[in-house]
């Protein structure tokens, strides 16, 4: 379904645009023609816009950061990693935890040492310090051999998810294996002559991100259907559902391919090297016999499919989470390449920010794009991110995710996390030709049939379900306008009507849902933080349901005033 839009003077279908009285908020609702389906579900293994750091979050109004509050640890892992990335500016970047207005929580943010301009430079990083989906490592079957150009990769592997998340996610783990072989590259790996400084700033990276378990948790792909009832909405089961299975069978092919580069080839001579290190150590022909079996022992545990899939899980959740999408464009806007996927380091730290909030508290305050100096060529680029207004001392510098991070439910299902979107504004005012995602997007059951509403705007064919409801029960008051239009007439009664069924499914979203018996463990920290994002999520859509309800209360009376 096309996002529902505003003004109906655009669009064709619309039929009427509506404005509530004046208030402390905007409540204009448009009256709009569209799919009863709903927003289609995701089916990407991996998103395209960016990620956010350590359990994303979306700072809310009262939000406050203080450079008393700096991680000291963390901000200097975050200057070293400037400094072996090579990225620019070394030292006005920390990493802050956010604390709510009574003091306590706190998510980690990248921060400013120092005020910047709107233009100036946050942060540049080069692309070679990047993981990019054009460069997976040579056991990968889906990536190149030495002879490889860009231009043989098909466009249904490059646009893919599952195609271009796998060869990103496949560079995560070859990374994973150089650490556990200590400096030495992995001996398939194409990038054994790879920068020591970038082997030690992507250790320091590494050792940075979320634990395994919580993002594994936070990500709804991974519940069990019980935990994914609880949030009680529709369009994210579905996504779940599509990306459920497409994530299986990128995860079975990455993990035949890792067990192919951990298997040892036969004649490679690594058993004779054994016994000769183990005969030089002065072990007996027993202990030996022993340390092989070890050994042997450890390598079959390496190569079980169950582990080797976890693995590939884990990589998988990384590249969901924190990849980005850039577009390889001139500075006139031109395209000289396809758009590149790539995990930067640094800048996966920067949390997500609504663009659509103006200069509001917690609202975007930068952009990123790629920069360089000579087109189609991505050796010297960079990925920079610039101020897209002043930004304070001790500020968070936000960017927008994208249309990836919204409705909220899209947003929980790409980055495991809940955006808090303020539904009092008006979504609109920026809104091009073709739509993009509305932010405050809450299900509505009707009769039997879902729609998708949001506080400014009512689904032309929800007007026409209501109509039909109210003529079946003669519940149309005798003082409503009786007109008919097409599809049937948006009347207060309607309207009316519309709120009492949105404001019964607001309340019944904050009911607690109804735990049958199950072998689930509810108080795992696993399923708290899952069912904590549930409850969020039923939240968001809550607030959304009011005031769509509140919006068609005033038009009512409005309306019946005049």
């Amino acid at each position: 379904m096309a996002p529902m839009k505003s003004f109906a003077g655009k669009f064709a279908k619309a039929a009427f645009t509506l404005s509530a009285p004046s208030r402390s908020w905007n409540t204009g609702i448009s009256y709009t023609h569209t799919s009863k389906k709903g927003l289609l579900p995701t089916t990407t293994t991996a998103t395209s816009a960016v990620s956010s750091p350590l359990l994303h979050k979306t700072p809310t109004a009262g939000t406050i950061l203080s450079t008393a509050g700096i991680d000291a640890t963390s901000s200097f892992s975050l200057e070293q990693m400037c400094k072996l990335f090579q990225a620019t500016p070394k030292d006005n970047l920390y990493l802050s935890a956010t604390a709510d207005a009574d003091g306590t929580g706190g998510e980690r943010g990248v921060c400013l040492y120092k005020p910047i301009k709107q233009g100036d430079v946050v942060l540049s990083i080069p692309i070679a310090s990047c993981f990019r989906d054009d460069e997976p490592p040579m056991w990968l079957g889906l990536g190149y051999n030495h002879a490889a150009q860009e231009n043989d990769i098909t466009d249904y592997e490059r646009y893919n998810p599952s195609m271009w998340a796998s060869r990103l996610a496949a560079s995560i783990l070859d990374m994973e294996l150089n650490f556990n072989n200590g400096s030495n590259a992995h001996n398939n790996n194409n990038n054994n002559n790879i920068d020591a400084d970038l082997i030690k700033g992507r250790e320091i990276w590494h050792s940075m991100l979320p634990q395994k378990d919580k993002l594994r948790a936070s990500l709804p792909v991974h519940w069990g259907e019980e935990v994914l009832a609880t949030s009680k909405c529709t369009a994210l089961e579905l996504a779940v559902d599509s990306a459920y299975f497409a994530r299986a069978s990128a995860v079975m092919d990455l993990a035949l391919e890792l067990k192919g580069a951990l298997k040892p080839e036969e004649g490679s001579g690594s058993e004779t090297t054994a016994s000769e290190c183990s005969n030089n150590n002065g072990m007996t022909e027993e202990e030996r016999l022993l340390r092989q079996k070890s050994d042997l022992d450890a390598l079959n545990i390496a190569l079980d499919m169950g582990m080797l899939q976890k693995k590939c899980h884990d990589a998988l959740d990384i590249v969901q989470t924190r990849a980005c999408r850039v577009e390889r464009k001139c500075e006139d806007g031109v395209q000289w390449g396809p758009p590149l996927r790539i995990l930067a380091p640094i800048f996966d730290f920067i949390n997500h920010g609504s663009s659509r909030d103006g200069a509001a508290e917690g609202s975007a305050n930068a952009r990123f794009g790629i920069e360089n100096d000579r087109m189609c060529d991505t050796r010297d680029a960079r990925l920079v991110v610039r101020a897209a207004r002043d930004i304070d001392e001790g500020e968070e510098v936000l960017i927008d995710y994208g249309d990836s991070a919204r409705p909220a439910w899209r947003c929980l299902t790409s980055y495991g996390f809940v955006p808090d979107y303020d539904v009092s504004s008006e979504a609109y005012e920026d809104e091009d030709e073709d739509g993009r995602n509305v932010e405050n997007v809450a299900e509505l059951w009707m009769n039997g049939l879902r729609f998708e509403v949001d506080p400014h705007s009512v689904p032309f064919d929800l007007v026409e379900v209501a109509a039909a409801q109210a003529m079946f029960d003669d519940s149309v008051d005798e003082g409503d306008d009786a007109e008919d239009g097409e599809g049937g007439a948006f009347t207060p009664s309607i309207a009316r009507a519309i709120a009492k069924r949105a404001t019964a499914a607001a309340f019944n979203l904050i009911t607690e849902p109804e735990m049958v018996d199950s072998e689930e463990d509810w108080d795992s920290p696993e399923l708290v933080t899952a069912a904590s994002l549930a409850a969020l999520l039923r939240w968001s859509q809550h607030k959304v349901l009011l005031a769509f309800a509140e919006n068609l209360n005033l038009f009512s009376s409005s309306e019946q005033a005049e």
